[in-house]
């Protein structure tokens, strides 16, 4: 071993160490375990962690092992990860730590003075080799939710395994062919599509003939915040347009979005004083807001008979209201009354995924600049795929 301090002119001085084999040794052949003669070296630098605040690269003449089973084979060193091309174990190792603590890529790249696509390349390489052997066996119960990369642009779905509370896949699309994706993946990964009970989703039909197609024996279930989320936007515009019809209501209504919209437990005494003064006042918005808490009561029944009574009752009540904006929520309630009661069958909901969308957010910012979507889904698959990696990818130090 030889090392070496360069020059570097105004930048630091960088620390080069030079690594030799010894002559007329046999090594151990990465692919058959034989010993075998050396076949030729080839020249290869990888990038180290700073040693004393100094750039530091580990040089080698890596040899080639001339392999009975199939040939030239590299010789494995200790230093590197065998796919790695240019970075070594300890230094892929800090970047990975760093990366699963939320600091954008660019970021890392500055403080490890690399460059941003070599550190990109990194832990898409990592996360990949370790989301291939992920284990998706016995996952019965799946949740389903999209989040938009960027405005305007489309939305990458999460399968999401609700018993281990982890993404499983992440795919482009809102259709029959994103479901059609994740039962190969689950069948890819040791998983039966055949095994799934339940999917949790949205209100939407998109995906509902990818899970009657491709997952044949779940049961779709209506995620219950997105039930009541329905009725939650149609109340804001109740009071938006409530508040257009004249100075009076414009003036009772000023500054109460949050008043409506928050559940009664989140309203400090003067909010919830001031939502009883106002609901004495005859407005639409008050009813509306009696019809989307008479929604979330509806979830605090114990069977399915009795929720269903307690949902036709309600869907009822709004067909027969002066309150037209909530007949929308009505008339999607008939509509999708089974996926709805299947709650009650299950007591399955998507919070395990509204509860990621915050980590999803910042993988958003973690990837900015970045528009390819499997920068997107490493990032997903790193902080929320309770992946299995190396065991130096855990023991990152200085």
């Amino acid at each position: 071993m030889d090392v070496e301090m360069r020059r570097c002119g105004p930048d630091p001085d960088e620390l080069h160490v030079y690594v030799e084999r010894t002559p007329g040794h046999a090594m151990r052949c990465p692919r058959c375990g034989a010993m075998h003669g050396v076949y030729d070296t080839r020249e290869r630098t990888w990038r180290h962690l700073d040693i004393w605040q100094h750039e530091t690269y580990i040089h080698c003449r890596l040899p080639r092992l001339d392999c009975d089973e199939g040939g030239p084979v590299t010789a494995e060193v200790p230093w590197a990860d065998p796919d790695a091309k240019h970075l070594a174990a300890l230094f892929e190792a800090q970047v990975l730590v760093m990366a699963m603590s939320s600091m954008p890529v660019r970021g890392i790249a500055g403080v490890m003075r690399e460059h941003d696509t070599r550190i990109w390349a990194m832990p898409d390489r990592i996360v990949a080799k370790a989301h291939a052997e992920a284990d998706f066996s016995g996952v019965t119960d799946v949740g389903v939710d999209e989040t938009a990369r960027r405005r305007g642009h489309n939305y990458p779905a999460s399968f999401v395994d609700l018993g281990g509370e982890r993404v499983m896949v992440c795919a482009l699309g809102r259709d029959a062919g994103t479901v059609a994706e994740f039962a190969r993946e689950l069948a890819e990964h040791g998983g039966d599509p055949e095994a799934v009970r339940v999917v949790t989703c949205d209100l939407s039909p998109a995906f509902a003939k990818g899970v009657s197609e491709h997952l044949p024996n779940a049961e779709r279930v209506a995620d219950r915040f997105h039930v009541i989320q329905l009725a939650t936007r149609q109340l804001d515009r109740v009071r938006s347009a409530e508040a257009r019809e004249s100075r009076e209501k414009r003036a009772l209504l000023a500054r109460t979005k949050y008043i409506w919209l928050r559940n009664e437990a989140s309203l400090t005494e003067g909010q919830a004083e001031r939502k009883r003064t106002l609901s004495r006042e005859h407005l639409r918005t008050a009813r509306a807001c009696a019809m989307k808490e008479a929604l979330q009561a509806v979830y605090d029944c114990g069977a399915r008979d009795d929720a269903g009574s307690e949902l036709d009752a309600l869907c009822s009540w709004i067909m027969h209201s002066n309150v037209p904006q909530m007949k929308t929520v009505a008339r999607t309630i008939r509509e999708h009354r089974a996926e709805i009661l299947n709650y009650f069958d299950h007591r399955l909901t998507n919070a395990v995924l509204e509860g990621m969308n915050s980590v999803i957010q910042s993988a958003k910012r973690q990837a900015r600049g970045f528009s390819n979507l499997e920068y997107f889904k490493t990032i997903i698959y790193l902080k929320l795929g309770k992946l299995r990696f190396p065991q130096t990818s855990l023991c990152a130090t200085h």
